[in-house]
């Protein structure tokens, strides 16, 4: 939080300066990549010395934020939703159906996740020249997270993991460059928390177990932009 109140206090004096900006607000829209930096899974499976889980591997990214710009200030404020989607590692999949094939299982629909942050926060502008800005910005969100359902067969009957939704608090921080006021790249870091997730296990429409798995959402977002 110290970290957080100094980059403030930076953007408060830096927007002093009376740096010439643009127009008092825009609309961005955005789609890029979304790399995984902490372990976000939910399931595992062990099989003797070896264990593998449901890890996301590189997924992407599709967003919608509104900034207005205090006149003259290079320093303005934002607000957006982005949803971020990313599917299991290769490595799971395939050990799932020759490991769980092996006991009898069948029929696999793997897990997916999804983020769906709400952002906002401040954003400070540097102008080089009348084609080239830099940008940076600093805010809180609000994730809700969700597994999709896993599920698989058998001879006695259907067998499924159902999670609920989970939501936290975290943050987010980015920088990039901006061309002609229109076209923007944007390096994002989402620290998105850990979000508490309970589960069902369900067999054959009946509930056998219920428990909370706690995943940790850490992401950084490479993202093309375009203004309007």
């Amino acid at each position: 939080m110290k970290s957080f109140s100094k980059f403030f206090l930076l953007l408060l004096l830096v927007a002093g300066t009376g740096i010439k900006t643009f127009s008092q607000s825009r609309y961005n829209i955005h789609v890029g990549l979304a790399f995984p930096l902490s372990k976000i899974d939910m399931y595992a499976i062990s099989y003797n010395d070896y264990t593998v889980s449901s890890s996301a591997k590189t997924g992407i990214n599709v967003g919608l934020q509104y900034f207005y710009q205090f006149p003259n200030r290079g320093i303005g404020i934002f607000a957006g939703i982005d949803f971020v989607y990313n599917d299991i590692i290769n490595e799971y999949k395939d050990s799932a159906e020759s490991i769980l094939g092996d006991l009898g299982h069948e029929s696999f629909e793997f897990p997916k996740y999804y983020n769906i942050p709400i952002s906002a926060g401040l954003e400070y502008i540097y102008e080089i020249n009348e084609k080239l800005s830099l940008f940076s910005s600093i805010g809180v969100t609000y994730n809700f997270f969700k597994v999709t359902d896993y599920t698989y067969d058998n001879t006695f009957g259907d067998l499924a993991h159902l999670a609920d939704w989970a939501n936290n608090i975290g943050f987010k921080t980015a920088i990039g460059i901006l061309y002609k006021q229109k076209v923007s790249i944007s390096i994002d870091f989402l620290g998105l928390g850990k979000h508490e997730v309970d589960v069902k296990l369900v067999d054959s429409g009946t509930v056998e177990m219920e428990g909370t798995g706690e995943v940790k959402v850490n992401m950084l977002m490479v993202t093309l932009g375009w203004n309007f």
